[in-house]
């Protein structure tokens, strides 16, 4: 994986059982692919069709991040992974494989699915495609459906009454669709309802019922700009023709909505980013990409949006060469990244806790109540619906003191792999870097890493099982995730070394003591 193979030979080793062409150039597969394959990735290649009959062993493909129109309609029979995400495709075969657990095919162009899949699947995702309907039967095992961001008007009417096979209720996630208030009422009264029992469907919350004008792009930022001189307001209408610039008009126009305009420093705190974003065309990609998708739902999720706004300024500042003679402030930077990783952590545990909480409303919560005692400053102060996110004081208190311990034990680790930093590191230190990135190949070339790979393997003691298929598996998946593991191992080693060398140079070494006391 990861070189720049055109095409396969035209034979490979009959006995071969797994094939990892990750991040090639390959426009296609031969045909006769070894009978034995039983793991499959040609994820992000230039792939437009698949062999029509595929090896029958295969349990695990991945096609994802291709050029495919259609899958074979026949399938591997075993088949238990399909990933065909970022693809053209607008439909599925009509039988898909009986024993087929984890299905993917997000980011394609699916106007229908079969009526009938198989009841194996436990985990579907069909977001960001043409949807209208969804299925009347759903698979008896499937525990979570992602289907944001089609064009689903209406659910199942079966929908209410499916009990699935798993131990906690379904979640089907049907975020930013054009369903009508009614739809959402009346869905979210039923989960309501003391003897409910069926899945929980998860909409975003707020008013779809209000129709909004987008405006073009310079008068939303003369709403925010007032003193503008012409030559601004034509700069920004020159913009109204880069991609998404019609949602980030909305953005603003919502931001504006907030309760976080009741403060002065806010408006004046956008202003200035707004400036920078007119002098900086990466930066304003960034916002305008953001802000896809941040209007659709509720005030908190503009909010939210804002949020990652300002910390993808913050990555960007970095990588861009902002910090690279203060040392000391993108230590802090870094800093308050990680604690909102680390606060996107814990919300997701709470929210895996919550029935009907809103997701947004939980990660908002939480930025927005650790913001003083993490010294948070890209957090706005203010967001509208804190009172239905479950959050607790008792959850605030946990979390803040979870942060900080983690902060205090990892922070450093967590730095010395920080892509920006890396970035900082190749400028001011570049002799240093390349002798770390050598020092890298030829670990992985030479015999340490396979040798690593080998001994941990061995320490695990795979058993043979009576099913040697199953033991073959087994035996492949352990050996990927010690490869990735022992990769991990290699690079937390060599840039943490250059990191402290380089930090110990400028005397800044005491940078990476415990912060919290």
């Amino acid at each position: 994986s990861i070189n720049r193979i055109t095409e396969l030979p035209e034979r490979l080793p009959s006995a071969l059982q797994s094939l990892d062409l990750f991040h090639n150039k390959i426009s296609f597969l031969p045909e006769n692919l070894p009978e034995e394959l039983r793991y499959l990735s040609v994820y992000d290649n230039r792939i437009r069709t698949l062999p029509e009959h595929l090896p029958s062993g295969i349990t695990h493909l991945n096609v994802q991040s291709n050029s495919l129109t259609a899958l074979p309609e026949t399938l591997p029979p075993g088949l238990k992974n399909l990933k065909a995400g970022e693809n053209a495709l607008t439909s599925l075969p009509a039988s898909l494989p009986p024993e087929l657990q984890d299905l993917d095919v997000s980011k394609n162009q699916i106007t229908v699915l079969p009526e009938t899949l198989p009841p194996t699947i436990t985990t579907l995702d069909v977001s960001r495609n043409a949807l209208s309907n969804l299925p009347e039967n759903l698979p008896a095992a499937l525990q979570i459906m992602q289907a944001s961001r089609n064009n689903l008007v209406r659910l199942p009417e079966s929908l209410p009454h499916f009990r699935g096979e798993g131990p906690q209720p379904t979640r089907i996630i049907v975020e930013y669709n054009p369903f009508s208030e009614r739809t959402i009422q009346n869905m979210q009264r039923l989960m309501s309802s003391v003897d409910y029992q069926g899945p929980r469907v998860l909409f975003a919350m707020g008013d779809f019922s209000i129709v909004r004008v987008t405006r073009p792009l310079h008068q939303a930022v003369q709403g925010w700009l007032t003193n503008l001189e012409e030559e601004d307001v034509n700069q920004w209408r020159a913009f109204e023709t880069e991609v998404n610039a019609a949602a980030f008009s909305m953005f603003l126009d919502r931001l504006s909505d907030t309760q976080n305009t009741r403060h002065p420093d806010f408006k004046e705190q956008v202003s200035a980013w707004l400036m920078r974003l007119a002098e900086d065309s990466v930066l304003r990609e960034t916002a305008f990409i953001i802000a896809m998708g941040a209007t659709i739902s509720c005030e908190d999720r503009v909010t939210l949006a804002y949020h990652q706004m300002q910390e993808a300024t913050l990555v960007h500042d970095a990588e861009r060469g902002a910090f690279d003679s203060h040392l000391a402030e993108l230590i802090m930077a870094g800093r308050e990244i990680f604690r909102l990783e680390q606060i996107e952590s814990l919300a997701r545990e709470k929210v895996k806790r919550l029935f009907f909480i809103d997701e947004v409303e939980v990660f908002l919560g939480f930025q927005n109540q650790l913001r003083e005692s993490l010294s948070l400053t890209t957090m706005t102060r203010d967001m509208r619906f804190y009172n239905v996110s479950g959050i607790t004081e008792s959850d605030l208190d946990e979390a803040e003191i979870r942060i900080k311990i983690a902060e205090n034990r990892d922070f450093h680790k967590w730095f010395a792999l920080w892509g920006p930093w890396h970035k900082v590191l190749e400028r001011i230190a570049p002799e240093e870097w390349r002798e770390r990135m050598a020092k890298r190949d030829e670990c992985i070339e030479t015999d340490e890493y396979q040798s690593r790979v080998n001994a941990e393997l061995e320490d695990l003691r795979i058993a043979d099982d009576s099913d040697a298929e199953r033991t073959t598996e087994v035996q492949m998946d352990a050996e990927r995730a010690i490869g990735i593991k022992i990769m991990e191992e290699i690079n937390q080693t060599l840039f943490t070394e250059i990191m402290e060398n380089i930090l110990l140079k400028k005397e800044l070494s005491s940078l990476m003591s415990a912060y919290w006391r």
